[in-house]
């Protein structure tokens, strides 16, 4: 823009010499001529004066475009790197807003809001991720502890330090070169080494623990890069047949030792309160029979005499008979 500025500028200045010298050439022709003079004057003054509004309009046109690049519009989540027309780096701009600048600096602008990285599973390069948008790859092919080979989906979150544009942009010089070169790059340097600490059914029952386990190897690679680790989520991961349907069986044989435990647990506290019932009842009853003495025996068995007698039965006691016969009357 500011050269364009310049051609403007320079063709009204040119404009105006070309038409003063073109004013001054026709003045003296028209005086050489007496019997056309009045008219041939007339003509050339209308000549140069629409030469010079020619003129006039393309110094203005040049100007106006000068004073706009003097000046740049910045967003919220944006941050300028401020570049002259050497290529010689001159600061660079974090607030948003309009900010003034020499005309013959240019910038180089950086997203640094929230994006992202997405490598999913080859068949869905063509349909989309489960996030929505495009991926940026296909799945990433990794090698558990025990050598045992899985796919994993993944997206990460990740924001750029504005203070750090500048390092970026001489180093990478875009945002894209930053992606292909690096972030890509290190995403599938990380995810594919951070499984080899974990065991099989580790991976495939803690997956926060191996989420975790990349977001921190991201985070200590990028702390020099102005790159910030937003978030990891680890969608999906998978392994093949064999090893999952071993899962599936170890999984189902471990439900059932733990069913067959429960059982078991459930059949000792039965007993143990059966023996508890048990050990209450014999106590129970060594309590009474400690308390039934012959003087006891004896009044239970008058008052119980007495009852009778009282409801109209004849009790008849045989001497020497220590049990009752109860004879009803007529």
């Amino acid at each position: 823009m500011f050269i364009v500025s310049l051609i403007f500028l320079a063709a009204g200045v040119i404009a105006l010499i070309v038409a003063a010298q073109n004013a001054k050439a026709r003045v003296v022709a028209a005086g050489e001529t007496p019997n056309g003079s009045a008219f041939r004057r007339g003509t050339n003054v209308v000549i140069s004066r629409v030469a010079r509004w020619v003129a006039i309009a393309l110094f203005a046109v040049g100007a106006l475009l000068l004073a706009f690049t003097s000046f740049f519009r910045q967003d919220v989540g944006q941050a300028n790197v401020l570049r002259d027309w050497t290529g010689q780096i001159v600061g660079y701009e974090t607030a948003p807003g309009l900010h003034w600048k020499a005309p013959w600096v240019d910038t180089v602008t950086f997203d640094v809001r929230n994006q992202r990285a997405v490598f999913v599973t080859e068949q869905s390069l063509g349909e989309g991720d489960n996030i929505g948008g495009a991926p940026d790859g296909p799945q990433i092919t990794v090698q558990d502890a025990e050598g045992v080979t899985a796919n994993i989906d993944i997206a990460i979150r990740y924001s750029l330090d504005p203070d750090a544009v500048i390092d970026i942009y001489s180093a990478y010089y875009n945002e894209e070169n930053l992606r292909t070169r690096l972030i890509f790059n290190d995403i599938r340097s990380v995810v594919r080494s951070v499984p080899g600490r974990f065991d099989t059914l580790d991976m495939l029952t803690d997956r926060d623990a191996v989420q975790n386990a990349i977001l921190e190897a991201l985070e200590r690679r990028w702390e020099d890069d102005g790159i910030i680790v937003e978030d990891v989520a680890l969608q999906e991961i998978r392994y093949g047949e064999s090893v999952t349907a071993a899962y599936a069986a170890a999984q189902e044989a471990q439900i059932n030792v733990q069913t067959e435990t429960a059982k078991l647990e459930a059949a000792k506290v039965s007993a143990q309160q059966k023996v508890v019932q048990a050990q209450a009842e014999a106590d129970a009853n060594a309590i009474l029979n400690a308390s039934l003495t012959d003087a006891i025996l004896q009044q239970r068995y008058l008052d119980t005499l007495k009852e009778l007698a009282a409801s109209g039965n004849l009790v008849v006691v045989p001497e020497g008979f220590n049990g009752l016969v109860n004879v009803g009357r007529d």
